[in-house]
């Protein structure tokens, strides 16, 4: 098969990529097996793709049926839409997942990625449906690893993932959220005001998934290989015997990366898989500086913490009841109280706020990430906000 002259290199990546789905990590295997790379394995057309060995037949009919015309126009629309392309030949794939088994063909990126070479990237990983301290913990955690330099790593549901992301929002931190979906899906809709306050905060959305991809069972084990790839560690909270988590726990040790626990009270079912973990040899914590003295000598000319925080220590109470809580009902901090306090159902821009609550900006945008995620506050144009 001739390919034009002149063609975009990601467009090939993209075109091996939906051949062979995402999760694959053939594209990458068949870039470094040619010279020419994609190039050269595309315009060899069928008659070598079917005597390559570990091409299967459906995978063959696969790389016909796909048409390099439709992953150029897919770029295309990427970039008018903002998203970012990235490749294993850009500049600015992350040199992290080219060492995993499987590292992603395409990257979907908007927003900025840090230098994770610069500070450690924490992923902070947990239930949906968790203890109200757990999620209290996750803030807390990713308040602490945010003020101490590292990236928080996560993904986008409620629960933990929104309440790490939180906290590190509240430190003025830069996370990233890994989507299982493509990145125009509308994943958790009660999350949409925490996604666009990671992009206004220099923070990343990042997806393997194209335009087309909503949500799928399959689409999260694929993606929680991204989180703990891009990571220098792993942060489980809340895991129990069967959960989820664990997927990405064990990406993480398949691809040498730290594991962390934060144990949760003796004997609780729901801390069940965390503590087999913490059995295997991962790293028992109850503080984000736990985590980050682990990476002391790595990134010693990384970012200093600002200031202490408080432990974990008697998060829970000696027989406490196990009560699920969505995010959406979790207690307000007393940034966002005070931000309710002073809500109107006329809109009132951010700098009113900040006036009236003699809190800083980046408290007041905090609060009113809480507040929406609450449903109890309206965002309207010009940076205004109402109650609900």
């Amino acid at each position: 098969m001739k390919a034009s002259e002149g063609v975009d290199p990601r467009v090939y990546w993209i075109w091996a990529q939906r051949a062979f789905g995402a999760g694959s990590g053939k594209p990458f295997t068949l870039f470094r097996r040619f010279s020419g790379g994609l190039r050269e394995f595309y315009e060899g057309g069928p008659s070598l793709w079917n005597r390559l060995e570990f091409i299967s037949e459906k995978e063959a009919a696969s790389l016909y049926a796909n048409q390099l015309s439709s992953a150029q126009a897919l770029l295309e629309y990427c970039l008018k839409t903002g998203q970012e392309v990235l490749t294993p030949e850009s500049e600015n794939y992350p040199e992290a997942l080219r060492n995993i088994y499987d590292p992603p063909a395409v990257l979907y990126l908007k927003g900025t990625l840090p230098d994770f070479n610069e500070n450690p990237g924490i992923a902070v990983v947990g239930a949906r449906k968790a203890l109200p301290k757990t999620l209290e913990a996750a803030k807390g955690f990713g308040y602490q690893l945010a003020s101490g330099g590292a990236t928080v790593i996560s993904g986008c549901a409620v629960g933990v993932d929104a309440c790490s992301l939180l906290g590190a929002l509240s430190a003025s931190g830069r996370p990233v959220s890994v989507l299982p979906t493509c990145l125009d899906s509308n994943y958790v809709a009660e999350n949409e005001a925490l996604r666009r306050r990671v992009l206004e905060q220099g923070g990343a959305l990042l997806s393997e998934y194209a335009v087309e991809q909503g949500v799928q069972h399959g689409t999260f084990q694929v993606r929680n290989r991204i989180i703990s790839g891009l990571s220098s560690g792993v942060l489980v909270l809340q895991a129990a015997q069967k959960s989820g988590t664990l997927i990405t726990a064990r990406h993480a040790i398949e691809q040498d990366r730290d594991v962390f626990v934060y144990p949760g009270p003796e004997g609780a079912a729901a801390f069940e898989g965390g503590r087999r973990l913490i059995e295997d040899g991962a790293k028992a914590v109850t503080s984000g500086e736990e985590i980050l003295e682990e990476y002391a000598a790595r990134f010693s000319h990384g970012q200093k913490p600002k200031k202490p925080v408080p432990l974990f220590e008697d998060l829970f109470p000696a027989g406490e009841r196990e009560a699920v809580l969505a995010d959406s009902s979790m207690e307000l901090s007393r940034e966002a109280e005070a931000v309710f306090k002073v809500l109107l159902p006329t809109p009132l821009h951010i700098s009113q706020l900040e006036e009236k609550t003699a809190l800083s900006p980046s408290q007041v945008l905090s609060a009113l990430t809480e507040l929406e995620l609450a449903g109890k506050v309206k965002s309207y144009p010009g940076k205004r906000f109402g109650s609900a």
